[in-house]
């Protein structure tokens, strides 16, 4: 949301600048000056993102999880099968969960919606698999970016596999010693 709106508030302000008199050095000063600026509070708003922990998480991550089918108007398959999570692990779990069920119901339309979360080894691998339109892709300044930032963030790896008419998956695999 707000990182979103800066993103394309800094984008508008590059089309403004494009468009000013060569001769304009000090106004274009300003406006390079000011998408820095942008450029910073995106990156700062990140950090803080990635520091909130949900107070969800108190009951454990399965219950977080079964949360989220309050908010749906399709079913959710939940299959929760490791506990005791590292809090930095089940935080970033629940956020690639929640994000990409959200996406699932507001992008891609999808009627069923199934999410695991299954010990790997050395880690934790989060996968939500939806039967939607397809064609997600990570693009910069996306949710989709967030998450992987998100996952790299505590080493994990994060991929989003989608084809047109055929679904996603988001698959997330977090590094954790339990």
């Amino acid at each position: 949301g707000a990182q979103q709106r800066l993103v394309a508030l800094g984008m508008t302000l590059r089309r403004v600048q494009r468009r000013l008199p060569e001769q304009d050095g000090a106004l274009a000063k300003v406006f390079d000056g000011s998408v820095a600026e942008l450029q910073a509070a995106v990156s700062e708003l990140r950090q803080i993102a990635h520091g909130l922990r949900p107070s969800s998480l108190d009951d454990g991550l399965s219950a977080a999880l079964d949360s989220l089918r309050t908010r749906l108007g399709v079913p959710l398959q939940i299959e929760v099968a490791t506990h005791n999570l590292p809090e930095p692990i089940s935080t970033t779990a629940y956020f690639v969960a929640s994000e990409a069920v959200t996406n699932a119901i507001k992008y891609a339309s999808a009627r069923t919606i199934a999410l695991t979360v299954n010990p790997a080894p050395g880690g934790v691998v989060v996968q939500v698999r939806d039967d939607g339109r397809g064609g997600a892709v990570v693009r910069h300044g996306s949710g989709l970016a967030g998450l992987q930032d998100r996952v790299r963030a505590v080493g994990g790896e994060f991929s989003v596999v989608s084809q047109i008419d055929r679904g996603t998956l988001v698959e997330a695999v977090l590094p954790c010693v339990s």
